[in-house]
């Protein structure tokens, strides 16, 4: 079925690959865009499709089960993030420390460097972000592994990207002020 689906998924006008990964740790399935691709038209041919498949539900359940949202409060750091020609430049800070990345301009990239950042400004040992998913076209869903646990942090997309991302990866690593990751998964 993978390699099917894996064709199927990749003839969908604006996909540029697709990878299928059913048995490792961080399995799923890996969907790049094409440079200029409407991202809500190729997720809406994306979920029809891996519903037709039987790989999920048509359309999610409004209602959610064990999440409850974090209101949007100070994270206890200034997050910047910067396009760069073939990537992204993250800025993290605090009052007395500053770190930055260079990284590769893909959700799974810049939410590492964030995290990393974020993770050596608060001096807390880092942990890496297996995946970042949009959940309901709305929210940014982002999940941390700390090499015991995972921990997912959640946003809305509507206030933005640098605003949903440092809410989510904030949610992942739970309270900044916080050095360990007690957070239970949400």
């Amino acid at each position: 079925m993978s390699s099917s689906l894996a064709s199927r998924l990749g003839d969908i006008p604006g996909v540029s690959s697709v990878t299928i990964d059913l048995e490792g740790f961080g399995r799923g399935i890996d969907v790049r865009l094409e440079p200029g691709a409407d991202e809500a038209v190729v997720m809406e041919k994306l979920r029809a499709l891996l519903a037709a498949y039987g790989v999920r539900q048509g359309r999610e359940p409004e209602v959610s089960l064990g999440r409850t949202r974090r209101p949007v409060t100070d994270p206890g750091v200034d997050v910047s993030i910067s396009p760069l020609p073939s990537g992204a430049r993250i800025e993290v800070a605090t009052r007395s420390v500053k770190s930055f990345r260079i990284v590769a301009a893909e959700p799974l990239a810049i939410a590492q460097g964030l995290a990393d950042a974020w993770c050596q400004v608060v001096g807390r040992i880092p942990v890496e972000i297996v995946r970042v998913e949009i959940e309901d076209e709305r929210d940014l869903v982002v999940t941390a592994f700390d090499g015991e646990r995972q921990t997912r942090g959640v946003s809305e997309i509507g206030g933005g990207w640098v605003q949903a991302l440092t809410t989510a990866i904030g949610g992942a690593l739970g309270d900044a002020d916080t050095p360990d990751l007690e957070r239970a998964a949400s």
